[in-house]
């Protein structure tokens, strides 16, 4: 017998299940946003507010800060000579203000200043990363920002009231309490690497990274135009932003205890023997930040310990002053281009533009298709891949400040500073790539310990760029571009034994 099943009639041919039902199509925003927890979205958002917005304000003043320097330092010289008004007062004058003893005065009171301003990073910067990893990362952000935010207002002051230039070297001392801005950068990038796994980790950091670069493409060409009207304005305008933002700190998550909780759900964890257990304190310690921070004295040198004793370890230490040079270069190449140029300081500017352009291009572009490239086609690891990513940015980087130092025109300047845009990748390579050799609750040290190392690097480079400018000065135009061929011999020293370092292979 045979039957038919009419409308919603039931046949001996209907399926007992009836119709799987259709699988869910992923909504818009499972298709264009990572699925992240809300801890994860929260420390990504406010990283990139602070990293954002502080890097559009320093931006923003970077350019005034170089032509008020000039005009304060123009006014110096003119009255050490005898060029005053019969009122009193001093006028500018363009080819004055060009001249060789103004231009090293700028370049010898900039690159002091950035030094100093760094100093804090030496002397507080380890000690800061092991109190990360003890009490928290957030304490620390905090309080970094805040100082980096203050120490701002003393510069304007200076130059406001027309005091002796040199004052802005005190900048440093209130940077002191918050370890200066390497600690601040330093501790941003721990908390993303506490909740991020290897195999995203790196790319992480290389996104977040060029937030800096992004304000720098936006503000300079705003910077540029407000300073045709008046350079107080951005100079005075970058300050505001700066100390808005440093409050987003407090809306920034503590990731301390996902550091920990990592390091216990890893198959191997090195030196765990380096650390006894009375120095791990429970989540309900009642111990005051003061006396952990005595402990942490103490037992100092057990803490770092385990960087010491690995070698490759060291050799990452040790590179990584490389990427000091950035800050100091970043000023010196719009006094540079400026003078040899007969540019003027709004127009030289713009090649911060030109520099951030690139630098956006490869870290969103050129390094996640290298990236790709490498780990699909050619399988290498997670740090063999950050490894080779610092070894080519290290090459341009040597060819772009090699391109500097001998340009003739602009058009060599400017091919210059593409390639030594494409260096910037460097220094968040080494520092992923050896991060793969400590435990998840060293991070913090580690990285503190690399803004250590960048942060001596920086002490030589302010003050060692500004003397060789003002040597090439004296020798010539020509030769004003001496402290670019160090740039690019420092490049080429790094690359050397990166060449030879040969991480396992890390899966």
């Amino acid at each position: 017998m045979t039957s038919h099943q009419h409308g919603d009639e039931t046949t001996e041919y209907t399926p007992l299940l009836g119709d799987a039902p259709p699988p869910q199509q992923p909504d818009w925003k499972q298709r264009l946003l990572p699925q992240w927890t809300p801890k994860k979205w929260r420390v990504i958002l406010v990283t990139v507010m602070i990293l954002l917005f502080v890097n559009f304000g320093d931006t923003l003043s970077t350019a005034p800060q170089v032509r008020i320097f000039e005009e304060a330092a123009c006014r110096k010289y003119k009255r050490s000579i005898g060029l005053v008004e019969p009122n009193g007062t001093v006028v500018l004058d363009g080819d004055i203000c060009k001249s060789e003893p103004v231009q090293s005065e700028v370049a010898l009171v900039i690159g002091w200043k950035n030094t100093l301003d760094i100093l804090p990073s030496v002397a507080f910067g380890l000690p800061y990363g092991v109190v990360a990893d003890k009490i928290g990362r957030r304490p620390v952000i905090i309080i970094s920002l805040a100082a980096i935010a203050l120490s701002e207002i003393l510069p304007r002051l200076v130059c406001w009231f027309d005091w002796p230039l040199r004052l802005v070297w005190l900048t440093g001392i209130a940077r002191a309490p918050g370890g200066g801005q390497l600690v601040a950068t330093t501790m941003l990038l721990t908390i993303v690497a506490d909740i991020f796994e290897a195999d995203e980790r790196a790319t992480a950091l290389f996104r977040l990274t060029s937030l800096s670069i992004a304000a720098e493409i936006v503000a300079t060409p705003i910077s540029a135009s407000v300073m045709n009207i008046d350079p107080w304005i951005p100079y005075f305008l970058g300050l505001a932003i700066m100390l808005v933002t440093a409050m987003a700190s407090f809306f920034m998550p503590e990731t301390l205890d996902d550091a920990k909780a990592r390091r216990l759900l890893a198959e191997e964890i090195e030196d765990e023997e380096d650390i006894p257990e009375s120095l791990q304190p429970s989540p309900t310690a009642k111990d005051t930040v003061f006396n952990t921070i005595i402990t942490q004295a103490q037992d100092f040198i057990s803490s770092t310990r385990h960087m010491w004793r690995n070698p490759k370890l060291v050799v990452l230490l040790s590179v990584a002053f490389a990427g000091s040079m950035d800050r100091s270069s970043l000023f010196l190449i719009i006094q540079y281009a400026s003078t040899k140029f007969s540019w003027s300081i709004s127009e030289a500017s713009y090649l911060i533009s030109v520099r951030g352009c690139v630098s956006l291009a490869a870290f969103w572009v050129l390094i996640p298709f290298l990236s790709t490239y490498l780990t699909r086609s050619l399988h290498y690891s997670a740090v063999e891949k950050d490894l080779y990513v610092s070894r080519i940015s290290a090459f341009f980087g040597a060819l772009g400040y090699f391109l500097l130092f001998i340009a003739p025109t602009p058009a060599p300047l400017v091919i210059g500073t593409l390639f030594m845009s494409l260096s910037l990748p460097f220094v968040v390579g080494v520092m992923s790539v050896a991060t793969s050799f400590v435990s998840p609750e060293h991070v913090a040290t580690l990285y503190s310990a690399m803004s250590v190392m960048q942060s001596l690097g920086a002490i030589v480079a302010g003050p060692t760029f500004a003397k060789l400018y003002a040597v090439g000065m004296q020798l010539g135009l020509a030769w004003s571009g001496l402290p670019f061929a160090a740039g690019s011999l420092i490049f080429v020293v790094v690359l050397i034994p990166m060449m030879f370092l040969r991480p396992a292979r890390v899966d």
